[in-house]
């Protein structure tokens, strides 16, 4: 495979990713970035439409979502409506250790790629399904994007402040990527499986699904306890040690004494607040809890007076867990991100050197293999056709077709 990667834990596997949009191809990118070769199956004539989801005010041409769900992906263009589209994909899934799709209910079974039409070519195919609401129940067939999945999981309300209106975040697209990252755990075990029994399986995770895994502890609290989530206001914390604080040039400091008592005296120190440290009527977090308004009004005026750098270093050193409260320009430039290699270089056709999300996993210290950018539509159509055995002529009466 001329550029297919052959290091990574799962180097070797080849993956037919034919996953659209968010969901199935973060799933599929994290494969990818593990070493598997993942084709990426594409329609010949639009291709993921997430290709054309551009950022507002970009002029770079790139578009950076798709980017970030597709690097290290080759791409193949391929109509799967046609009969020699499906007879190809046929072939390739017949030789490929897994196949990944996100298509609505129905959609792929409509096609002739369901698993039922696959496994009797391939009895050791991993086949998953990227779903939205799940297989079952009166809105298995319902199409789902993050904002959906985000509602109605219960995680749009938990995050809610009170009195404010129910508002969606789409700074990262919550509710796909938590699918994608529980599907390439299915994926990754189903391969696990296969080794030990020889044979392939069905597997699927839905986007619902994944988010009520994703909110495990407090909704077991709630089934329990009936727990409300509701986030507390900054202004009156239950404790007043894990909370977030304005610094002296404006910055944001979080502070995560999560046992306020062990914390509270030093804390205070660190900010030359000796005396409420030592003060008897806020010894116990019980104490604290019950006058964290007037508390928390004391400590934005201590914090107010302090640079965060200072501040930082000082609990550090004390032993109380804090962070600065990063923007995406400070996460850009964070020593610690650099240092662990978190963002890695990437060069791309059109824009040089980019910078992308390293694969965090290390495996015996390993470096990841790697990134290579995402795939231009068809940019490796012939390359991965000649690879599973087609030959010249095939490939050219295909394209005669409007097979692929």
């Amino acid at each position: 495979m001329s550029e297919a990667r052959d290091a990574g834990p799962l180097a070797g596997i080849t993956v037919l990713d034919c996953t659209i949009w968010q969901n199935g191809p973060f799933a599929t990118v994290m494969l990818s970035d593990l070493g598997a070769d993942v084709i990426k199956v594409e329609d010949r004539e639009t291709g993921d439409p997430g290709r054309g989801f551009m950022d507002a005010g970009s002029d770079s041409g790139v578009s950076g979502y798709f980017e970030a769900m597709n690097r290290n992906k080759r791409s193949v263009t391929l109509d799967l409506k046609s009969p020699d589209g499906k007879a190809l994909f046929h072939r390739l899934a017949g030789k490929a250790d897994v196949v990944v799709q996100n298509f609505r209910l129905g959609v792929a079974e409509k096609l002739g790629i369901g698993y039922a039409d696959l496994e009797p070519l391939n009895p050791r195919l991993v086949y998953a399904s990227a779903t939205g609401f799940g297989r079952e129940g009166p809105d298995a067939g319902v199409g789902v994007f993050d904002i959906l999945g985000q509602a109605r999981s219960g995680v749009m309300h938990a995050l809610r402040k009170p009195g404010d209106p129910i508002e969606y975040n789409n700074a990262f697209g919550l509710a796909d990527q938590t699918g994608g990252i529980l599907l390439a755990q299915a994926i990754v075990t189903a391969l696990y499986a296969r080794e030990r029994t020889g044979t392939g399986q069905e597997v699927e995770v839905s986007q619902l699904g994944a988010m009520l895994v994703l909110q495990q502890m407090g909704l077991t609290r709630h089934l329990i306890n009936g727990y409300d989530p509701a986030m507390a206001e900054r202004g009156e914390p239950k404790n007043p040690v894990f909370n977030t604080y304005r610094c002296a040039g404006g910055e944001w400091i979080a502070v995560g004494g999560l046992q306020g008592d062990r914390y509270w005296p030093d804390f205070c120190a660190c900010l030359g607040l000796e005396a409420l440290g030592q003060d008897p009527d806020f010894a116990t977090m019980a104490a604290r809890t019950a006058a964290s308004r007037d508390i928390v009004a004391r400590l934005d005026e201590a914090f107010a007076g302090f640079a965060c750098a200072d501040l930082l270093a000082s609990f550090t050193e004390a032993g109380i867990p804090c962070a600065p409260v990063n923007s995406y320009e400070d996460v850009a430039r964070d020593p610690q991100v650099r240092a662990n290699g978190y963002i890695v270089e990437v060069e791309h056709p059109h824009l040089g050197t980019i910078g992308e999300i390293g694969m965090p996993m290390r495996f015996g210290g390993n470096t990841p293999p790697p990134c290579r950018a995402a795939p231009e539509l068809g940019q490796n159509t012939e390359e991965v056709l000649l690879e599973f055995g087609l030959t010249w002529d095939e490939i050219v009466d295909l394209r005669e077709k409007g097979a692929i």
